[in-house]
């Protein structure tokens, strides 16, 4: 167990140093939505060494408060900003519990960055000393905590309260079942969901005479069209490794069909095999082609989205969450969406999403009054209130059901969106997330970001199956 958590640091930890990756939702995801780095610095604590500084004394007196009996104070982190609608309300939401007479002070500590979060996520449980409350994506990406004893197992609050557990959907506790791996229980509680899809710009589109594309021939068809009427069919921002990750997602969703996770997982299906080769392809013939934009390893998420938003290029894929934050602004108006084209027709109704952003409760090192109020912290996160008060403020998907408020605004955008999910039959998160192997979403999003510098697809199946190789 310690070798994995060591093995788990590593990682994070080369990570950083081969690229740094985006601010997302998770995850989402993994993954998931991206906010700004002006937010970073309203955060209580950010990622700068003054602010690392402060957290450091913030958890040292939260350990102090707990012992003295006094009043518990909590460590909540997150990757939440205060420049997206949904997050803006989270951070109310939190100073709200925070202010209640209940005895409990939350302390967050939120990081938007991707990979300074995992970073000091992987750290924080290596040295024993994590947060009480944590977001993470489920899925392999957490069973190195669960094996290393340091979760807390949920099914039993569940059991305790039925009517908050039957307020999920099913679906959304795959990432969190661990049965199969010997770990009876719930291990989190769902806190967002999502589905990725093609978003476009209806004006450029019709000055143009395109449609939008339903099938990946169509998606070339239409990048064509746009490079030689000057404009950028996409612009990647694969400084934030995630973008080429979910990309990669939909084409083997697309293309293999939403089992194909599961095959990959269990190595039915290679890495290297000739029908993963021709999805690394793909993206390496989009690549070449200039169709996923210029400069995308120093382009970030943000400058993608601020790129999409002024009119610089015509498409992006991204998670559901994208059309709760452009509600409002300039851009909405002129955005639609589509289904992620697909490959093969058989799997169009194939998709990447489900549960993204999670919540865990780290019981390393902690007391049960710590416990027992992080318990509290997350029921409160997400009841039936949160949710609907949260729909007012930005209307997103949900993983759980509740009643809409007459105060939530009409989002058109959002309802094409779920529609679209309507239409869907199978559902995956991250591929990786069905791994056994904890390092797999790193080891294949760094792959992916090497066909983005001139490595040939086969380079990139040697990589991913040279490093399921060096883990065992």
């Amino acid at each position: 167990m310690k070798r994995r958590l060591l093995a788990c640091l590593l990682t994070g930890t080369m990570v950083l140093s081969l690229a740094a990756c985006g601010n997302s939702q998770g995850s989402g995801t993994t993954e998931n939505k991206e906010t700004s780095t002006q937010a970073a610095a309203k955060d209580t604590a950010a990622s700068n060494d003054t602010e690392s500084k402060d957290t450091e004394m913030k958890d040292t007196a939260a350990k102090e408060d707990a012992k003295s009996g006094d009043e518990i104070t909590l460590t909540v982190a997150t990757r939440y900003g205060a420049d997206v609608p949904d997050e803006e309300f989270y951070r109310q939401k939190v100073q709200e519990f925070s202010d209640m007479d209940n005895g409990i002070k939350v302390v967050m500590d939120n990081i938007p960055t991707e990979s300074d979060y995992l970073d000091k996520l992987r750290t924080s449980f290596a040295n024993g000393d994590t947060p009480n409350v944590f977001i993470e994506y489920g899925g392999s990406r957490t069973l190195d905590y669960l094996e290393s004893d340091a979760l807390v197992n949920m099914q039993p609050y569940f059991d305790e309260d039925k009517e908050w557990y039957d307020s999920f959907y099913p679906t959304m506790f795959k990432d969190l079942d661990y049965t199969d791996k010997g770990y009876e229980g719930i291990w989190g509680v769902p806190f967002k969901s999502y589905v990725v899809s093609l978003y476009y710009n209806k004006e450029i589109f019709e000055a143009q005479g395109l449609t939008p594309p339903q099938s990946w021939d169509d998606l070339m068809s239409v990048c064509e069209k746009l490079k030689t009427a000057g404009i950028r069919p996409f612009q990647a921002g694969e400084k934030d490794v995630f973008r080429l990750g979910h990309f990669h997602n939909n084409i083997v969703i697309k293309s293999l069909g939403a089992d194909a996770a599961k095959k990959l997982a269990d190595r039915s299906l290679a890495y290297d095999s000739p029908e993963m080769l021709k999805t690394y392809q793909l993206i390496s013939d989009m690549v070449e082609k200039g169709y996923l934009g210029d400069d995308i390893l120093n382009t970030d998420y943000n400058t993608e989205k601020s790129t999409f938003a002024a009119g610089e290029c015509a498409m992006r894929w991204d998670g559901s969450w994208y059309g709760s934050e452009i509600f409002g602004t300039d851009i909405y108006d002129k955005t639609g969406v589509v289904p992620f084209p697909y490959i093969d027709e058989k799997y169009k109704d194939d998709a990447q999403g489900g549960a993204s952003d999670m919540w865990f409760v780290s019981k390393l090192n902690k007391s049960e009054e710590e416990i027992q109020a992080s318990v509290e912290f997350v029921k409160f996160m997400t009841s039936q209130d949160y949710f609907a008060g949260n729909n007012e403020a930005a209307a997103v998907l949900y993983p759980a059901k509740f009643t809409a408020t007459a105060n939530t605004p009409a989002n058109p955008l959002l309802d094409e969106v779920q529609k679209i999910v309507g239409n869907y039959k199978n559902m995956c998160t991250d591929i990786q997330n069905s791994d056994p192997e904890s390092h797999m979403l790193d080891t294949v999003r760094n792959a992916l970001q090497g066909l983005a510098m001139g490595n040939t697809p086969e380079q990139c199946g040697k990589e991913i199956v040279d490093n399921i190789e060096n883990y065992q």
